[in-house]
């Protein structure tokens, strides 16, 4: 710990115009993101299980030592303003990073890697064989389903996902909204019969509710690698580094994957 704070020293006094340097004269980091994104942030949380990213910018801003304030922005753009405009400090909020959106701001080296998943009604799948009990057919991933027909999806816009299905099924029907939550809720009420999604917000459903997959498939095997990163200001070397430099010691001292086990392979955040 005595190595960390002296090299947030180090920064500190070398950073001339940095945010780094607002946010020590301010003390205190100021986050943002969407409070209404289990289990990155925890609505109405269990004591000790904030959600993961809650954990993260807390994390900082102790390695900082600063306080921890947070404010709730529901989407990415709104992200990317408060950033620049100097009303947010950094954003944890289950980000993937995208060349269109690092336009906006400088992304962070991931914290965690994802891919696109998906939840299929079962009622959608062919049937095996008749007379085998097992099928010979696996459904693993969301690509094994690009030879079924009738697929409609739901997905939330602009996301990976969303660009990652309209790669990969053009000439599907595809339903968006505005968060994965309205998504996944549309499948369920049977006006798509298949989400899709980021692998880790299915993990986090289906710790929430085991019983899900008596009706849907669960293919959350890898498609691609979503990095999941922090927004800081673009152009803000000093920030980036300084960041960089505290997600590596997480990293390397194993704390960084027992957060990762603590919210995406166990459910004790579950109430």
């Amino acid at each position: 710990m005595i190595t960390i704070f002296f090299t947030f020293s180090v920064y500190s006094q070398q950073t001339p115009g940095s945010r780094l340097e607002e946010i020590q004269k301010r003390g205190e980091l100021r986050v943002t993101g969407n409070r209404n994104f289990d289990p990155f942030y925890i609505s109405d949380a269990k004591e000790g299980f904030p959600g993961f990213d809650a954990e993260l910018g807390r994390k900082y801003a102790e390695f900082l030592g600063v306080k921890y304030s947070f404010t709730n922005r529901p989407e990415f753009e709104d992200y990317a303003e408060a950033i620049q405009s100097g009303e947010a400090d950094i954003a944890f909020s289950g980000l993937s990073s995208t060349l269109e959106r690092s336009k906006k701001g400088n992304f962070s080296s991931p914290y965690l890697i994802s891919t696109t998943g998906a939840l299929v009604n079962k009622n959608a799948l062919p049937p095996p064989p008749e007379g085998n009990i097992i099928s010979t057919v696996y459904f693993r991933s969301i690509k094994d389903l690009e030879s079924i027909s009738g697929l409609s999806f739901s997905v939330r816009a602009f996301s990976a996902s969303h660009d990652y299905l309209l790669s990969i099924f053009p000439n599907s029907r595809v339903f968006t909204y505005g968060s994965m939550e309205s998504a996944w809720n549309s499948v369920k009420e049977g006006q798509a019969n298949c989400f899709v999604g980021d692998s880790l917000y299915i993990k986090g459903l289906l710790l929430k509710q085991r019983s899900i997959l008596s009706n849907f498939r669960a293919l959350i095997e890898p498609v691609q690698e979503n990095h999941v990163s922090a927004l800081l200001p673009k152009g803000d070397i000093y920030f980036s580094k300084n960041f960089e430099f505290f997600l590596s010691e997480l990293k390397r001292t194993g704390e960084l994957k027992s957060l990762e086990d603590k919210y995406f392979n166990r459910s004790d955040w579950v109430k």
